[in-house]
C-alpha cells in the first residue's frame, strides 16, 4: 500500500508533463473566452489548458475553492512550459501527499492580497502578501516585469475577484524576512 502512495505523485507528474506542449512563444491565453470578467481567477485558471499544470496544482493543494472567494487579489500563474522547467523529483515532492503545506507554500508565492497592476510594481520592491515570511523581489524596467525570477508575459486579465498575470517562470522568495 506504501508503494502504491509513492507512485501517485510520479504518475501525476508524467501526466502533467506529457499534456503540456504548446510553446510561450505561441501563447494565447483564454482566446475562447469572451469576457474574463465573468469568471474568477481559479475559474480562469482551470479554463486553460496553457495552464493546466498550475491548475492541478491548486486543486491538490486545497486551495482552489479559497481562491475562487478572495476578492481584490493578483495571481500569478505559470504557464506548463515554466511549470516543466521544474525538476520531476521537486514536482513529485509538491505532489506528494505528505508534502501540502509545500505546496500550498507554492501556490501561495504565486498570489498577493491585492490588486496590483504592473505599473505598480516598482523597481526593487518586495512584497510579502501571502504571509509566506519570504520576500519575493520585483523588478520593474518599464517594459518587463520580474516577480520572484519570474517575467510578467501577459497583460493583466481581469477576473470578477481580482487581477491574474501570466508569468513565464516559478515564483521564488529571494531570502527570509528579518522580524525584529
Amino acid at each position: 500500500m506504501m508503494k502504491r502512495l509513492g507512485i501517485v505523485p510520479m504518475l501525476i507528474t508524467v501526466a502533467l508533463i506529457t499534456f503540456s506542449t504548446k510553446a510561450q512563444s505561441d501563447l494565447e491565453v483564454f482566446n475562447k473566452v469572451d469576457n474574463t470578467e465573468n469568471f474568477t481567477t481559479a475559474d480562469l485558471v482551470q479554463m486553460d489548458r496553457n495552464l493546466s499544470n498550475f491548475s492541478v496544482l491548486l486543486r491538490l493543494s486545497g486551495l482552489e475553492a479559497s481562491l475562487g472567494q478572495a476578492e481584490g487579489h493578483t495571481l500569478l500563474v505559470p504557464t506548463n512550459e515554466a511549470l516543466n522547467k521544474m525538476s520531476i523529483d521537486k514536482f513529485a515532492e509538491l505532489t506528494n501527499p505528505k508534502n501540502k503545506a509545500k505546496l500550498m507554500q507554492f501556490i501561495k508565492y504565486h498570489f498577493i492580497a491585492k490588486k496590483v497592476t504592473k505599473w505598480d510594481m516598482k523597481e526593487h520592491d518586495i512584497i510579502d502578501e501571502a504571509g509566506t515570511q519570504k520576500e519575493i523581489r520585483l523588478s520593474n524596467t518599464g517594459d518587463v516585469v520580474y516577480v520572484g525570477g519570474a517575467q510578467i508575459i501577459s497583460p493583466a486579465i481581469q477576473a470578477s475577484n481580482g487581477l491574474m498575470y501570466i508569468v513565464n517562470n516559478t515564483v521564488t522568495p529571494s531570502e527570509d524576512i528579518v522580524l525584529d
